[in-house]
This record gives C-alpha cells, sequence and structure tokens, in this order.
C-alpha cells in the first residue's frame, strides 16, 4: 500500500501542511512537532513525491547535461568534473547522451522539461535557432560548453576555437611544413567551423596555399575516422607534411594509418591533436596537441549554471573564454633541421 501525506499527518496528529512544512522545510514547525512528524515519516515509510515537492519549493536539484556521445575521453572528464562539482551543491546530474542526433537532443530535453530540472548543460554538436526558441520559450537556465554564444544571449564556456587552431597551425608552419591537411569535424558544428577558419587564416596569413584535397570533414570524432581517412590522406601521390586533426582521438587513427601506410611519425609525417586527453602524453610516439583546459571547463561550467540558477533574473549572461595551450610531443617534427 503507498503512504501518502494523509496518513502521516492523520498519525502525527496534524494537518497536511503542517507535514508538506516540515518536510520540505518551507514555513517554521516548532520542534516538539517537527520532531513527531519525522518519526512517522519514517515508521511509516513515507516517500514524497519529488516532482510534488519541486513545484512546492520550486526547485528539483537536478541539472542536465547532455553531450553527443562519451566515446571521447575529454567529455568523459568534463561529465566527471561537472557532476562533482554540482553533487557539492546537492545537486544531482541527468546525464543524457544524443548520439550527435538532434532528434534525440530534444527528446531529452523535453524530457528534462518535464522533470522540471533547475538548469541544464548543453554540449552540442549543431546548436540551431529551435534551440534557442526552446530556451527562451521555457526559461529554463542553460549554459553552453565547448560552445561560445558571441551574442551571449545564453552562458557559455570555452577555450577561442579560432585562435587555438590559428596557434597550432602557424606552430606546423614554424616547424616548416607548407602542406598541411586538415582532419575531422563537421563544418555544421559552431566550433570545429572556428577551428576550420582558424586553420585556414594561418595558412593564408603565411602565404601557404590551402588545397580542397586536403580537407576531410565528418562528425565523428572517434580513432576509426581517423584511421580511415588517415589512410586516404597518406595514400595520394602528393601527400602532405603534416596533419592538424580536430581531436586527439582522431589523431590516434592518423598515426595508426601512418603506420599501416609505411610511413614513421614524426620521421615521414606530422601528426597534431586537439584537447590534450590523457592519451595524447601515454600514446608512443607522445602526441603534440591544443590543450583544453577539461577541468577549469567543467568547475567553470557548473559555477556558472549555479549562479545563474541562484540569481534568476539579476543574473548577466556572458561568454566566459578559457586559455588554450600548444602542447609539443613526439608526433610532430622541425622539418628544417630535423628536429
Amino acid at each position: 500500500m503507498n503512504i501518502t501525506i494523509k496518513d502521516v499527518a492523520k498519525k502525527a496528529n496534524v494537518s497536511i501542511s503542517t507535514v508538506s512544512n516540515v518536510i520540505n522545510k518551507s514555513k517554521w514547525v516548532s520542534p516538539e512537532v517537527s520532531e513527531r512528524v519525522l518519526e512517522v515519516v519514517k515508521e511509516l515509510g513515507f516517500i514524497p513525491n519529488a516532482i510534488a515537492r519541486s513545484l512546492i519549493k520550486k526547485e528539483s536539484l537536478l541539472i542536465g547535461v547532455l553531450i553527443p556521445g562519451i566515446e571521447n575521453p575529454f567529455t568523459s572528464i568534463f561529465v566527471r568534473v561537472i557532476e562533482k562539482e554540482l553533487f557539492k551543491h546537492n545537486y544531482t546530474t541527468l546525464l543524457c547522451n544524443t548520439n550527435l542526433d538532434t532528434d534525440i537532443e530534444f527528446h531529452y530535453l523535453k524530457l528534462l522539461k518535464e522533470k522540471y530540472v533547475d538548469g541544464v548543460v548543453l554540449l552540442t554538436s549543431n546548436f540551431q535557432q529551435k534551440h534557442i526558441e526552446f530556451f527562451e520559450e521555457n526559461s529554463i537556465p542553460v549554459l553552453l560548453a565547448s560552445l561560445t554564444d558571441k551574442s551571449k544571449r545564453f552562458s557559455s564556456i570555452n577555450i577561442d576555437d579560432y585562435q587555438a587552431a590559428y596557434d597550432a597551425t602557424l606552430k606546423l608552419i614554424q616547424l616548416g611544413h607548407k602542406e598541411i591537411a586538415w582532419l575531422g569535424g563537421s563544418l555544421l558544428s559552431d566550433h570545429a567551423l572556428q577551428r576550420f577558419e582558424g586553420f585556414k587564416q594561418a595558412l593564408k596569413d603565411n602565404g601557404i596555399a590551402y588545397f580542397e584535397d586536403s580537407f576531410f570533414e565528418s562528425e565523428e570524432y572517434t580513432i576509426q575516422y581517423g584511421l580511415e581517412k588517415g589512410m586516404e590522406i597518406f595514400s595520394k601521390k602528393n601527400r602532405p607534411t603534416a596533419v592538424l586533426c580536430i581531436s586527439d582521438m582522431i589523431a590516434i587513427g592518423a598515426i595508426q594509418a601512418a603506420d599501416k601506410c609505411g610511413l614513421r611519425v614524426p620521421e615521414d609525417i606530422s601528426i597534431m591533436g586537439f584537447d590534450d586527453i590523457p592519451f595524447a602524453s601515454a600514446y608512443r610516439p607522445g602526441i603534440a596537441t591544443v590543450r583544453q583546459p577539461v577541468y577549469d571547463l567543467g568547475i567553470n561550467a557548473a559555477q556558472m549554471l549555479l549562479q545563474q540558477i541562484k540569481e534568476k533574473e539579476s543574473y548577466k549572461k556572458e561568454a566566459r573564454i578559457l586559455p588554450h595551450e600548444i602542447i609539443m610531443r613526439g608526433s610532430c617534427k622541425n622539418i628544417e633541421n630535423g628536429e
């Protein structure tokens, strides 16, 4: 038999509103009455309805976190960090894996709305007009992660994707490379587009031609994609001397592809990744990469969302940019002096 709040009130000899006030701590109740009510709650095994409580207190202590996938260690670390930070403030994380599918993404957003979540952290591969309409219509606090909303319509946290890719490309150019391929990232994705534009601009600023057949894009950030496309790149008659990959996972696949094509890294081909996941330093050769401060991204994302929830209408939205860093390891070589 389901125990109701009426059962608790009857046995404790108090009103239903008193039981509600004790459970939700919404109004003052004398210590003696509170103790009696809580004893009855424990005795009967009464479990308050979470949705009802959230309606009364106007908070659910639930945060939805939407991610495009869990395969990339960068995303896994980000989720672990943000979950830990939110838990410190008594919030429970509801993790939703969208598998890079916009329809699944909106299915979860509607579900989270029905669960009365207090806020949403959104990592999306393609932020669209209908995302804007959804959050404006439903007034759910949202934090865009690994995405920059320059309009500041929504709060966001990211690195400067454009500048990061520019700096990575410039580093390869400084190592003497003039034939550089770009590997990965659907240009429907804002951060992938920004990185690609930074890549192209670095080439242009240094008088280096951009060849269309050196460009490969995909929504997949996987080792398998890097392997397949890497073999396609390295089998070309006029192959590049360096490859800039949009993720370390793709870079690992590209290194495997080079080996299958009989090429040595970095002696025959230099490969640079993006993210600086733990595998990047452990892999052999160590992967040169763009370091994203994933721990700071996760902590800042949680804190920014919690501040938005707390301050409500007075909260001033911001597009926070964290610093990136170019990490050089053994997968890249200076082809001018042989180092």
